[in-house]
């Protein structure tokens, strides 16, 4: 059976089926690596590079799978750092899958979906972005994922989150012509089939990007 071996930020909120953490989004098993003291707060800010990335390549040395990713989106910061230091195809984010959807896609055509679009759309973040000019929106602080993920709380009210959710991409679709959408947040593929089921766009994440590297290693449920 493959493996996909994933560096995880140290969080315990609950990974539900669809989340790159949760065993059951995978035709694989799933190695993980939780990574000490990285926090949500040390990954998702104004500015990445003041991060100690010594346990995170730690972590990477022990990982035995087929293919190597992460918990956080906001780790392509350091994705050719740190895919140079393996020769498994590393995957840091869905934002990898940006260059092939902007051949499909007109900017004004794509909405990028992301935990935090202050800080994405921040200077750090700028060479991840390569200068798209579509939407990008984040996660309103108020609302239940996002206090979940921040707050690394116990639980989660799956039904809540995709409520809310969905009311933000009607927003999104209500604001523009968008076509596609990319889910940059790895906690976001669970609400995929609510968003496909109400919206007539096509839906992108790291999920999709890992199945096209690979086929066959992601639950088709989740895909």
């Amino acid at each position: 059976m493959p493996v996909v071996s994933l560096l995880q930020l140290d969080t315990s909120f609950p990974r539900i089926p669809g989340d790159i953490g949760s065993p059951e989004t995978w035709r694989a098993d799933l190695d993980v690596h939780v990574v000490p003291e990285l926090s949500v707060a040390r990954v998702i800010n104004s500015d990445p590079g003041a991060t100690d990335m010594a346990a995170v390549e730690a972590a990477m040395d022990r990982a035995r799978g087929d293919i190597l990713t992460t918990s956080c989106g906001f780790l392509c910061y350091w994705q050719n750092r740190l895919a140079a230091r393996t020769t498994t195809p590393f995957v840091s984010s869905a934002l990898l899958a940006l260059p092939d959807l902007r051949t499909r896609f007109a900017d004004d055509e794509l909405a990028i979906l992301t935990f935090n679009a202050d800080v994405l759309t921040s200077p750090a973040f700028a060479p991840s972005l390569d200068g798209f000019a579509g939407l990008v929106a984040g996660l309103a602080a108020q609302s239940h994922l996002y206090q979940v993920v921040a707050n690394d709380l116990p639980a989660l009210d799956r039904q809540r989150a995709e409520d809310e959710i969905v009311r933000l991409v009607d927003g999104l679709c209500a604001a523009g012509r968008v076509r596609a959408l990319l889910l940059e947040c790895t906690n976001l593929p669970p609400y995929k089939q609510a968003l496909k089921a109400r919206f007539d766009i096509e839906i992108f994440d790291i999920l999709t990007l890992i199945n096209d590297m690979k086929a066959d290693i992601v639950n088709p449920a989740y895909l």
